[in-house]
């Protein structure tokens, strides 16, 4: 056997296709670690990028529900403002109804009605049309 032949041997041609088959393999597996480490970075940055949205989402929402808290508590306010307000209309309204159910009545007694007829008229009680005639009515001779 020639020299060259010696190392041209099956168990010399399989060691050096193991040998490059390991090295293509490691390369693969260099590749793939760059690749994924790649891939890792960009997962990372979005997940901060997602955390910081998610903060300011947070504080909005805070600031949402603060907001909502204050407008409900000006809303009780308005509210009990309003209701106040009711009860004085309804109040003046009854004292105008009043005033103008009592003057109707004197003008109704001073022009000869009866109790009867100045109670239907002014919506008062029959006492109170009563009273009225007999104090404001026409005196009968």
């Amino acid at each position: 056997m020639s020299e060259p032949d010696q190392f041209l041997t099956p168990e010399v041609i399989l060691l050096l296709l193991l040998l490059l088959i390991t090295l293509g393999v490691w390369l693969q597996l260099a590749l793939l670690r760059t690749r994924l480490s790649s891939r890792l970075t960009r997962l990372e940055e979005r997940l901060h990028e997602h955390d910081q949205l998610l903060e300011l989402q947070t504080k909005a929402g805070r600031e949402v529900a603060a907001a909502s808290d204050q407008v409900v508590e000006a809303v009780n306010d308005s509210r009990t403002s309003l209701d106040a307000l009711r009860r004085d209309v309804v109040r003046l309204a009854d004292d105008v109804r009043g005033e103008v159910g009592m003057s109707r009545a004197i003008e109704l007694a001073r022009g000869g009605a009866s109790k009867q007829a100045v109670a239907d008229a002014t919506g008062l009680s029959l006492e109170e049309a009563e009273a009225i005639v007999t104090f404001h009515g026409r005196v009968k001779s």
